[in-house]
């Protein structure tokens, strides 16, 4: 047997002769394989590194190589945004008409309210609203009278649809016009001077929505009695010649005082007003008041 630290030939025993080492006789086959047996972990483990090392790159190739998932599209909010986006692109003017609709809606209401403080705080971009309730009154006004004739004699027995609605109409329109342009010079006279006609239209407008709802209250109360819808009728407009200017007057802060005194001026728009009346009573004041 051969000392593992001499290199001593001895024979067989536990220790060697020479140099007192113990001699490996049972356990060589056991201490032979524990060098395999502490490499094996290292071994797997290493090939357990390059083993998902290599894998790797092929899994990654794998799921590049898989398709895409795309969620499912929702029908119903899809289908109502794009009804919805091609209906506004479709119809723009619908769009703005409703838009304006509500803006003038919310000017009526006001001027509802509170006509004499909605007619101080306007603005003169408010100008179109208050061309559309000049023109509701001028087409509500002959449409009223015409409907309490209608409703009295069951049909109109002289005269067309022309004469007793269209006519009225073209008559009425100037007359605004020109009572619009009474008051502007009063206000510039006594009030104002820096005035302009535009701001006196849009005040003048915004003044008209009580008037105009006791027109259409007019053809309710032709379901009860028509002569009260004729009375409603002929107060609302003497009433709308006599209040409207006066107050679309008094809603100016005086600036002058050495103009005209704001009394005598609101006495020159009435005689104003009651002169055109006078001259234009053909086609206004008879088809108010001769149904009458």
């Amino acid at each position: 047997m051969t000392c593992p630290i001499c290199r001593y030939e001895t024979e067989d025993g536990k220790y060697c002769k020479k140099c007192g080492a113990r001699l490996i006789t049972q356990d060589t086959s056991v201490i032979a394989d524990l060098p395999e047996q502490g490499a094996t972990p290292q071994i797997h483990r290493v090939r357990q590194n390059v083993s998902s090392k290599v894998e790797k790159p092929r899994v990654i190739r794998d799921e590049s190589a898989l398709p895409m998932y795309t969620p499912p599209d929702i029908p119903v909010l899809t289908a109502s945004r794009q009804y919805s986006e091609e209906s506004v692109k479709a119809n723009p003017y619908w769009t703005s008409l409703k838009l304006y609709g509500q803006l003038y809606g919310d000017y009526f209401l006001k001027g509802l309210r509170h006509p004499f403080r909605a007619a101080s705080a306007i603005e003169k971009s408010q100008f179109l609203y208050a061309i559309v309730s000049m023109m509701l009154y001028v087409l509500l006004l002959p449409l009223a009278m015409y409907a309490a004739t209608q409703h009295e004699w069951g049909g109109v027995s002289q005269g067309t649809f022309a004469d007793h609605f269209l006519k009225p109409v073209m008559s009425i329109s100037i007359f605004f016009i020109l009572l619009n342009l009474f008051i502007f010079t009063a206000i510039k006279l006594s009030f104002n001077p820096a005035v302009k006609l535009k701001e006196v239209m849009t005040r003048f407008g915004s003044m008209l929505s009580i008037f105009i709802v006791l027109y259409m209250v007019s053809f309710l109360c032709l379901v009860m009695n028509g002569d009260i819808s004729k009375m409603i009728i002929l107060l609302t407009f003497l009433c709308t010649v006599m209040t409207v200017p006066l107050f679309v007057m008094t809603s100016y802060k005086r600036r002058v005082t050495s103009g005209l005194d704001p009394l005598y001026a609101i006495l020159l728009v009435y005689a104003a007003s009651m002169l055109v009346l006078s001259l234009m009573g053909s086609s206004v004041i008879e088809s108010i008041i001769a149904p009458l």
